[in-house]
């Protein structure tokens, strides 16, 4: 399965911009890792992503 890199651009509050700032300097990443990571995460949690590839099969 190959797989294409799309951007996207997110607006978040000035105070998630920092707690991802944080973060991010915490564990030596990119920021904008960090929020793909954990949009990811989230997907992943609510099921989306399990229905999503269950539905190709």
């Amino acid at each position: 399965m190959v797989t294409e890199s799309i951007q996207i651009r997110i607006t978040v509050s000035s105070q998630i911009d920092d707690l991802l700032e944080k973060v991010a300097k915490k564990l030596g990443k990119k920021k904008s890792m960090v929020a793909r990571e954990l949009m990811e995460q989230k997907l992943y949690d609510l099921g989306l992503i399990q229905k999503g590839l269950s539905e190709i099969e």
